[in-house]
């Protein structure tokens, strides 16, 4: 059934994207409008477009531009989010590069779909002009799971063909099987090639191995991604009933934590060095000339978090790490602190009695 979504999503993909109608706000059903507010947060909305048969919102997240798909009655469909070739996952990148030589990517997509089958999408040539368009589905973890392109192994060899001046029959042979009529392979002496393959240049290309990471429920997946569509998260660890995702935003390292049940709690972002905020670094330099700032980052509660717990105000606010050398020691002091979000020290966060030898 999920292949069978997937494989509907792409035909439709592939229909004339021209043939779209802009739309006024009050020409869209409130169903739909109110479909696109249940589908996603904290974005901006571009512009209306009837498509397809279906309803288009064009919509940016985080500077992303993204195309949401929608039924007459608000049924949320899928999303597209055009990627480029430096946002896309290592091991898709890797695996083009180290199977496909002489190919380009012409187009990479993200897609989110309401199966939850999310999935990259790559259109990829053969370098050159009028050359034919293949397709590559990838999983979120940059997994191969569909494509109608050539045999990686077959690719390889025609490009070391391509390289190799003297191999023109194999060459002819490829244009041959090109051309050829479709269901008929044509005939390769297996003993000769692999007589020429020996004499040929040797190219090992290997695709890296996925990294096995941690069971995270689906409900914290589908909740990061719903916040992050685009992002790719380098390490999930789980703390008891709390999971934290590691990825980074716009050059940023960040963590989100959430909870079992997906509910976003908090996320914390590094802060570089230059845009440290000036009347924290103005009062660390009172309290503290001597220290050196190891670690500055920004924490920000999400909103409907913040609504849901009563038993405590809680606040966004700057967590500091220093470190300090001691006067005839080889020790160094931490110092852990926090500002609030306006600026004004709050006070420790930890011990000020940790030692740790410098290395």
């Amino acid at each position: 059934m999920k292949r069978i979504i997937i494989t509907a999503i792409i035909a439709i993909l592939a229909l004339n994207v021209n043939a779209q109608q802009k739309l006024r706000k009050s020409e869209v059903p409130q169903e739909v409008r109110m479909g696109l507010e249940n589908t996603y947060t904290d974005y901006k909305l571009q512009g209306w477009y009837f498509e397809t048969g279906q309803y288009v919102a064009q919509i940016t997240i985080d500077e992303n531009l993204g195309k949401v798909y929608f039924t007459a009655v608000g049924n949320w469909q899928y999303t597209v989010f055009d990627v480029s070739e430096q946002e896309l996952p290592t091991l898709v990148d890797n695996y083009f590069i180290n199977n496909y030589p002489g190919y380009r990517i012409k187009k990479s997509q993200y897609i989110e779909d309401a199966s939850g089958d999310n999935y990259y999408r790559l259109i990829i040539a053969m370098k050159g002009v009028n050359q034919t368009e293949y397709e590559m589905i990838f999983d979120p973890r940059g997994k191969l799971t569909k494509t109608n392109a050539p045999d990686p192994d077959f690719v390889k060899k025609d490009y070391i063909a391509r390289l190799n001046p003297e191999a023109i029959e194999y060459r002819q042979k490829k244009m041959a099987e090109r051309e050829g009529i479709q269901g008929e392979g044509i005939q390769v002496d297996v003993e000769k090639e692999k007589a020429k393959a020996k004499n040929s240049k040797e190219v090992k290309i290997e695709a890296p191995e996925n990294v096995d990471v941690p069971k995270i429920p689906d409900a914290v997946t589908k909740s990061f991604k719903k916040k992050n569509p685009r992002a790719e998260v380098k390490k999930w660890e789980q703390d008891k009933d709390t999971y934290k995702a590691y990825y980074d935003k716009r050059g940023v390292e960040v963590q989100m934590s959430l909870k079992e049940d997906g509910t976003v709690m908090s996320t914390t972002s590094e802060i570089n060095k230059d845009r440290y905020p000036r009347l924290i670094t103005k009062d660390l330099g009172i309290r503290y000339p001597k220290a050196k700032i190891e670690k500055f980052q920004k924490v920000e509660y999400d909103t409907k978090y913040k609504k849901s717990v009563t038993d405590q105000k809680i606040e966004n606010y700057y967590y500091i790490e220093l470190t300090e050398k001691i006067k005839g020691k080889r020790d160094k002091k931490h110092i852990k602190l926090t500002y609030d979000k306006s600026y004004k020290y709050q006070g420790l966060a930890g011990s000020t009695d940790e030692y740790e030898e410098e290395e």
